[in-house]
């Protein structure tokens, strides 16, 4: 595979083009991947509009894109030692540790001691290494997993942020049985309680507004409107003045992380995966977090949970199809992103397809 490919390339801050560029060459235990489908992440409008400068990415130009799904058109040899063969379906993560610092060593890749050092092995795709919003995506074989042959590329391209909503719950200690309230009804929120009903969760809440705190009550979730009840009165009225045992926050907002340790049980647990606007430093009652017990848990990504979210989905049959509510071939990214961003026609996941 050579020659030139289509891709969205940012040349710096609200600065993209869809244009061609150079299919990239296979390297040791890589994989170059015909890009199906490529979801919109929420961290992506901020890599676009410059958010992170010199973090995401490092410099310009990048190709961003990060949850992918394909089908392996090339390999290196080394990769086809580990059994990966041309035609397989699969998907990706966009961290790869460099596999020998302690973190690695831990299985923690996503907190990689050499995070930024391509020349020690570390890459994060989409973040500043290229990504999937591409014809082709170079992935190293430890970012992939396995499709199942039942499974959409569309909802395989969902896989990276159901993993990262397993990796949270997982990280809550949450046990059958346990309270749990989801702090958000975004993508991210609704693919949170697919998880923990599956691990056994009792009594689950939902906070959130609009069509998407319709969508959390379908999935079996008792919802709470931010908007016109107070969510940690609500909460502990539901749980007998006790409060919600596991809190996922997802809500990315200083109110709702206030809410969350408001609502959240003495003992308890607030495992947080969003990221506040600006510097991300906000107020929180940590002598009320001290004297209840509460552990306050930070969560990066999906370290090991790729290939058990896909067989939790599999297995219990996850609709995660019906999340995505757009889909745009990646000449009209831009109107994608928009849709995204504004959360117009009440879009969840927005698919591009660049290959089509």
């Amino acid at each position: 595979m050579s020659g030139l490919m289509y891709a969205i390339r940012l040349n710096g801050p609200n600065d993209f083009e869809y244009t061609r560029v150079m299919v990239p060459e296979v390297g040791p235990f890589e994989v170059l991947c015909r890009v199906e489908s490529v979801a919109i992440c929420g961290t992506d409008p901020h890599i676009i509009e410059g958010d992170y400068p010199g973090f995401w990415p490092k410099e310009y130009p990048l190709i961003p894109g990060h949850e992918w799904s394909g089908v392996i058109a090339k390999l290196d040899e080394k990769a086809y030692e580990f059994g990966w063969r041309e035609g397989d379906r699969v998907c990706g993560i966009s961290h790869v540790g460099c596999g020998y610092c302690s973190m690695c060593l831990e299985g923690r890749y996503n907190l990689c001691l050499n995070f930024g050092n391509e020349t020690l092995g570390h890459r994060q795709h989409g973040h500043y290494t290229p990504g999937a919003y591409a014809q082709y995506m170079l992935s190293s074989i430890k970012s992939i997993a396995r499709l199942p042959e039942e499974m959409s590329f569309n909802a395989g391209a969902c896989m990276d942020p159901l993993s990262i909503a397993l990796h949270m719950a997982m990280r809550s200690k949450l046990v059958p049985g346990d309270s749990v309230l989801v702090n958000g009804a975004g993508a991210q929120g609704l693919m949170s309680i697919m998880c923990v009903k599956s691990m056994g969760a009792g009594m689950v809440m939902v906070s959130g507004s609009g069509n998407r705190l319709n969508i959390a009550e379908k999935l079996g979730a008792i919802p709470i409107n931010y908007r016109e009840e107070d969510v940690a009165a609500r909460v502990r009225e539901l749980t007998g003045g006790r409060g919600a045992k596991r809190i996922l926050e997802c809500s990315g907002t200083e109110k709702g992380i206030a809410q969350a340790c408001a609502a959240v049980a003495k003992g308890g647990c607030i495992s947080v995966v969003s990221l506040p606007p600006g510097d991300g430093n906000i107020t929180i009652p940590l002598k009320q977090l001290v004297l209840n017990e509460v552990e306050l848990v930070g969560n990066r990504a999906n370290p090991n949970t790729l290939e058990k979210a896909i067989a939790m989905a599999t297995a219990h049959k996850f609709d995660i199809d019906s999340l995505v509510t757009h889909e745009f071939p990646l000449s009209e990214y831009a109107q994608a992103l928009e849709v995204f961003v504004g959360r117009k026609e009440n879009s969840l996941k927005v698919v591009c397809k660049p290959n089509e």
